[in-house]
């Protein structure tokens, strides 16, 4: 295989970035493995809690003393976008400290998820000089106005399978809005996000308005959550560990929360869905893309009766074609598992499907790849029930679970799934049923005809029921990071009630 770079070669930074600085604050360290070879590719630091109290510090202090809040919004903006040109100088860089401790691939990172960052930064930064308030409908002789204004300091937690991406949908608009941030990134992910926050400091942002904190999400994270001095906290992760944030929030401080967690996405094909053998190809690219560690991953097929047999035998076609190897490998199509426990959780669903009576069509096994690195073969399991292990539970693996269906209601009541509800794509040529469906299927975004999110910052993203609320990018995704202040001016001022008569109270 060709190797694109040595990630032995690489120096990375095992601090924290806090208040403009590199430090572990005498923190302990441990170490940060590559799932790709099994390496130790650096340490990391622990944060206690006397670091995360300095990171949420310092970012309080520049939000009330660094003027980044108060400055003016088209300067904002310019400061973002020469951030995002520095992102874009440095993209090699950042795509080899992401992929070496990751699951994603160099090639993508450098030609996809860097993008993501800078175009982030370029895009939420046209929405600086773009907040607007309102006057509202009163009497004459009243004015009321609405304010809008940034939350103040923002805890970002973000996991290890998109790192970089998800880490821009979250400080991108937070500090666009006008807000400072302090970002935990997964501690098996830790080391591009921390060039990108130096980055931010040659790009003229003040020190403090953006900090990354690293640690455990047990520790760090929980002791960030509780914080008193976050006033809004923005989280991407599994359901179970949202719950606890929310939990976490609500007894410290009754702070905002926004969630982005698990799912069991759909992939919807009718009979008269266009180009079959495409339509199998997206279809499997949705199960085992980044071998599968995708929150949004098509997991589910859910496939009209007719066409049953002989669209599963193109799906198993693409699924058997791949080559596991390296992240930094210019040959690799199946990346690593991040780390042997997952493999086995993977594993295990699996095979406890099979004991619960589904058929297994493809894969359902191990592979070792450079130096004992964890993959798992891309697996097809037909007739799954929702009793059965792998439909109730994200798998976060390449394993993709076939029902069927006669009708359309049928079809409908399959997408729909009792606890996740983040996505689901549609295969068909009839745009009415296609529409109708898209409405129906209770899930936060819809694909017709396609899978995955384009390279598109204006829609918005985020789940129903258990997949979490609130949502990341579009419109929606800056506005989440301002609060709304009603102001009222009375042209003068009313004559005093009569004796008994009270003002109406809210």
């Amino acid at each position: 295989m060709t190797d694109l770079f040595n990630p032995n070669d690489l120096d990375v930074h095992s601090g924290h970035f806090i208040d403009g600085e590199i430090s572990s604050g005498g923190d302990p360290q441990f170490d940060v493995i590559r799932p790709s070879d099994l390496g130790t590719q650096g340490t990391l630091a622990d944060a206690s809690a006397q670091s995360v109290e300095r990171a949420v510090h310092s970012a309080r202090r520049a939000f009330e003393q660094s003027g980044w809040a108060t400055m003016a919004p088209r300067e904002r903006a310019g400061i973002l976008r020469r951030w995002a040109d520095l992102v874009d100088r440095d993209a090699a860089l950042l795509a080899r400290l992401e992929s070496s401790v990751s699951c994603r691939p160099y090639q993508e990172v450098f030609m996809r998820d860097v993008r993501v960052v800078s175009g982030s930064l370029r895009f939420f930064g046209e929405y600086c000089d773009k907040v607007d308030g309102r006057v509202t409908s009163t009497p004459n002789d009243t004015l009321s106005l609405t304010l809008s204004e940034p939350w103040g300091v923002v805890a970002g937690i973000v996991p290890w399978n998109f790192p970089l991406i998800l880490s821009a949908w979250k400080f991108a608009p937070a500090m666009a809005a006008g807000n400072c941030v302090v970002l935990k990134p997964s501690e098996l992910t830790p080391y591009a996000i921390t060039h990108v926050a130096q980055l931010a400091l040659e790009a003229g942002v003040p020190r403090g308005v953006f900090n990354i904190l690293q640690g455990h999400g047990a520790t760090a994270g929980s002791a960030l959550v509780k914080s008193p001095e976050v006033d809004y906290i923005t989280f991407t992760g599994s359901t179970a560990t949202g719950a606890q944030v929310m939990a976490d929030a609500a007894l410290h401080g009754l702070k905002p929360v926004s969630l982005e967690l698990g799912g069991k996405s759909p992939q919807v094909v009718f009979a008269d869905a266009p180009q079959l053998d495409a339509a199998a190809a997206i279809v499997a690219a949705g199960a085992t893309y980044n071998a599968g560690q995708v929150c949004f991953a098509g997991s589910r097929l859910v496939i009209e009766a007719s066409i049953e047999d002989m669209f599963i035998e193109k799906v198993v076609k693409h699924m058997t074609k791949f080559r596991i190897g390296a992240t930094w490998s210019k040959e690799t199509t199946l990346p690593p598992t991040i780390h042997g426990q997952q493999l086995e959780r993977i594993h295990q669903i699996v095979t406890t499907t099979l004991s619960e009576g589904a058929e297994l069509l493809c894969g359902g096994q191990r592979l070792e790849g450079l130096n004992g690195a964890h993959h798992y073969a891309p697996t097809l399991l037909r007739g799954v029930t929702p009793e059965m292990t792998v439909y109730r539970e994200e798998v976060f693996g390449p394993v993709l679970a076939v029902q069927t269906f006669e009708s359309f209601d049928e079809a409908v009541a399959l997408a729909d799934h009792p606890t996740f509800g983040l996505a689901a794509s549609v295969h068909t040529t009839d745009i009415n049923k296609a529409m109708s469906a898209a409405r129906q299927i209770q899930a936060g975004t819809v694909w017709i005809n396609d899978w995955g999110r384009r390279s598109d910052f204006t829609s918005p993203f985020g789940g129903y029921k258990q997949s979490g609320h609130g949502k990341d990018m579009g419109l929606a995704g800056f506005q989440k990071y301002r609060k709304q202040k009603a102001v009222w001016i009375l042209g003068q001022q009313p004559a005093p009630a009569p004796s008994g008569e009270h003002r109406l109270a809210g």
